[in-house]
């Protein structure tokens, strides 16, 4: 099962050359001091459990990570988790799920506080604090199995979908390819927190469909607030039967 959120991944990439390059120009000596810089975009499980951030993080070497946490917090939830920072010098990012210990969260906007306390022979700290847009995460997944029909002609496969409520679901692709073969079918999402599973049938509109291995692709599209968004799977060894 795969999630996606695509501003996160470019959000993240230009965060982390920028801050390389304010935190160390050149000839310059990197302070003894952690640091922690949250991304600007945050990931809402389907089922309003967690949200997902990302934040960019370092401390200098030989020093010992006493904490590294990340709180999130709304009118109706709040969660706090940690992450596995190592002291190396260096800055890493990390993807974190933050689990809600009260209501659900909500698509909108969250405060983010991630903080970094450090310790050796002192202590020294780093916190941000952020309002962050929350948006929306989409799970799919592929059965690794599919069915033949039609002589070949077509094939069936179940899709399973999870993406959160007050989205809306739009018209999704599954291509499956199997040497010169190859297909495609649509399905639409229900968008309700829960996963629904759906039976795509895939024509092919080229070549004939054997019983064996082939390529599945998929795209599960959503909408929000006027925003695309879509979760992908593939699958390279999918058992097509008779």
């Amino acid at each position: 099962m795969k999630a996606f959120v695509r501003p996160l991944a470019v959000a993240g990439l230009i965060a982390l050359l920028g801050f390389v390059a304010a935190a160390a120009p050149a000839g310059a000596r990197v302070a003894p001091e952690p640091t922690v810089d949250i991304q600007p975009v945050a990931g809402l499980a389907p089922d309003g459990r967690s949200i997902g951030v990302q934040v960019l993080a370092s401390c200098p070497e030989r020093w010992t990570v006493v904490q590294a946490v990340v709180t999130v917090s709304q009118p109706g939830a709040s969660g706090q988790a940690s992450f596995p920072l190592t002291c190396i010098g260096s800055l890493r990012m990390f993807a974190v799920s933050v689990p809600s210990s009260g209501g659900a969260f909500q698509l909108g906007e969250a405060q983010v506080t991630a903080s970094v306390v450090i310790s050796r022979g002192r202590t020294a700290r780093a916190d941000e604090t952020e309002l962050v847009p929350v948006q929306p995460t989409v799970l799919v997944e592929l059965a690794e199995t599919a069915r033949l029909e039609s002589g070949g002609g077509a094939m069936v496969i179940d899709v399973t979908v999870a993406c959160p409520a007050g989205t809306n679901g739009l018209n999704s692709s599954l291509v499956v390819s199997q040497g010169q073969a190859m297909g495609v079918g649509t399905y639409v999402p229900v968008c309700d927190g829960s996963r629904r599973t759906f039976m795509v049938r895939v024509e092919a509109f080229q070549g004939v469909y054997q019983a064996g291995i082939a390529q599945a692709l998929t795209f599960a599209n959503i909408e929000y607030a006027g925003e695309n968004f879509y979760g992908i799977d593939d699958d390279g060894a999918l058992d097509i039967v008779s």
